[in-house]
């Protein structure tokens, strides 16, 4: 199975529209969004996935309640961090990085999945792949980026985009 992974989509709903066409296209079987989608108009634009779609808030989604409400229908949305169990494997999500100290508080995660920073990033926490996929908008970097997991190998690459 492989998972897309998005962060940091900040409104920008052209970039959110080619993240899913990449999703599509790519025959993903679930995507994580790792926060700050922003607005609910933006969140909504995922019902089109046709997959299981998995989220956490991230520091800039301010209206809350309302992108509850607009991904229950098609996904979840849970405070950060939070444990999800996908295609066997458990992952912790998170918006901003995992410190290896904060991994104590949490049952063993397979795989460590964050943005906030706009930069992506691999890399090992206490021997557990962790991975950034970029930001989605490009509003900070000029380039827009998702990952794609394959949770069969943790064979993990970046799509980029503009």
């Amino acid at each position: 199975m492989i998972i897309g992974v998005i962060s940091d989509t900040h409104d920008q709903m052209v970039m959110i529209r080619k993240s899913i066409d990449v999703f599509k296209s790519e025959g993903v079987g679930a995507v994580i969004h790792c926060g700050d989608f922003v607005a609910p108009f933006a969140a909504k634009l995922f019902q089109g996935l046709n997959c299981p779609f998995y989220s956490v808030f991230g520091n800039n989604d301010g209206e809350r309640e309302g992108l509850i409400k607009t991904v229950a229908p098609f996904g979840e949305l849970h405070n950060p961090p939070h444990l999800y169990t996908i295609g066997g494997k458990l992952f912790l999500v998170n918006h901003a990085p995992i410190c290896e100290k904060d991994l104590d508080k949490f049952p063993q995660p397979d795989i460590i999945l964050y943005g906030h920073t706009h930069k992506p990033e691999r890399a090992f926490i206490k021997g557990i792949p962790s991975y950034n996929p970029g930001e989605a908008c490009a509003w900070l970097t000029g380039e827009a980026s998702i990952g794609l997991l394959d949770v069969s190998n943790n064979d993990y690459r970046r799509v980029v985009f503009s």
